[in-house]
């Protein structure tokens, strides 16, 4: 009897249990807020540039008057090799001293300028002379102080297959030995590398340096059709062009997409130009000679300040973000004074506007180092 007793307790008290503590709980559930939930919201890119340079010529350095305030650092362009090593008899060589005189408290680079192309392909055949340019190099950067070297290798195509093979030789070379003096070294790469195809290997060049620095300008050659320095887009097919092909082959948002393939963002510095080319034309705008080069500042001084030419019309193209001027010279012709020659010009180049609208692009890409080509240019 007491056994039945105690099991009748024993589900009596736990039926009481189960009874207090679900009224407990919903007395409670009515007090308790749900919690919010949060919407995920888009990630605002804070990326600004943090590296801000210019390349410093030394035809145009003004040793008397030199603001370098807004810049992060200097770079000295520069010394040049020569058949034997580096050429110490040629004017950027002896120009060292003025360059380090007037630019105190900067971070400064040392260009090497290899623009002659025989003498890089010699360069580069060559062992003992890498060997020594580099070493003469090293003895400049140490000299003088500077943080680092930027290596300006100019070769355009190139049938010699080797050619590729050679560069990566030399650049590996001479990045082992400038890390191993603890400076920092870069090479250029033009901007249309992937457009001409170019014998650059980026892949390996960007493992062997600690950056690439991209020449953004120069699409349009001085030698070639007017157009841009290096249009922004490609924009729709033009009336000249033919049917569905954009009014420009290849554009700078193609150009770092095709770099960012090979190269790390944060390795990557792009180099804007501020200049332009005015090419002589024809009634049909093909060029009559080669063009001539104009600074920013002298496109100014020549054309916005005060255009006295005849029928000077200027204009931004809207795909390309740069100015285009055309403008016509009538002079009398020297046999019969009253037949008049009529010259037509066309005019492209980069300014600060166009620039702006390229950096806030980068800024998109989170690319943050930017250059410019070059002091005393604008």
């Amino acid at each position: 009897m007491k056994k039945i007793v105690i099991i009748l307790l024993l589900l009596f008290a736990g039926f009481l249990g189960f009874f207090l503590a679900k009224t407990y709980l919903q007395q409670n559930n009515s007090r308790i807020i749900p919690e919010k939930k949060v919407t995920p919201t888009k990630q605002i890119n804070k990326i600004s540039i943090t590296s801000k340079s210019i390349f410093v010529p030394y035809w145009s350095f003004d040793s008397g008057n030199s603001d370098f305030s807004e810049y992060d650092s200097l770079i000295y362009f520069g010394i040049a090799p020569n058949y034997e090593g580096i050429n110490k008899q040629e004017d950027g060589y002896k120009g060292l001293p003025a360059f380090i005189e007037n630019s105190e408290g900067k971070k400064k680079f040392l260009t090497l300028r290899m623009i002659d192309y025989d003498v890089n392909t010699f360069v580069l055949e060559n062992d003992a002379v890498q060997k020594k340019i580099i070493a003469e190099t090293l003895d400049i950067l140490e000299e003088y102080k500077f943080a680092g070297a930027v290596l300006d290798l100019e070769i355009s195509n190139s049938l010699n297959k080797d050619i590729s093979i050679q560069i990566n030789n030399f650049v590996q070379q001479f990045y082992s030995e400038v890390n191993k003096n603890y400076r920092r070294f870069f090479v250029t790469i033009y901007g249309d590398t992937f457009y001409k195809k170019r014998p650059f290997d980026l892949s390996f060049l960007a493992k062997n340096s600690d950056g690439i620095m991209i020449m953004a300008y120069d699409f349009h050659k001085s030698r070639g059709e007017p157009g841009p320095n290096f249009p922004y887009t490609s924009g729709p097919a033009s009336a000249e062009a033919t049917a569905g092909r954009a009014k420009y082959p290849y554009n700078f948002k193609m150009m770092i997409s095709d770099f960012l393939r090979f190269v790390p963002k944060e390795k990557l510095t792009v180099i804007f130009g501020m200049f332009g080319y005015d090419w002589l034309v024809d009634e049909k705008k093909r060029p009559i000679r080669q063009a001539e080069a104009l600074s920013l500042n002298e496109m100014n001084k020549k054309f916005i300040e005060k255009c006295e030419f005849k029928n000077c019309v200027i204009k931004r193209d809207n795909i390309s973000k740069e100015t285009e001027i055309n403008y016509i010279i009538s002079s009398p012709t020297p046999d019969e004074q009253d037949i008049y020659r009529i010259d037509y010009h066309i005019v492209w180049f980069e300014d600060e506007e166009s620039v702006k609208t390229k950096t806030v692009y980068l800024r998109d890409q989170e690319i943050s180092n930017i250059s410019y080509w070059a002091y005393g240019y604008f």
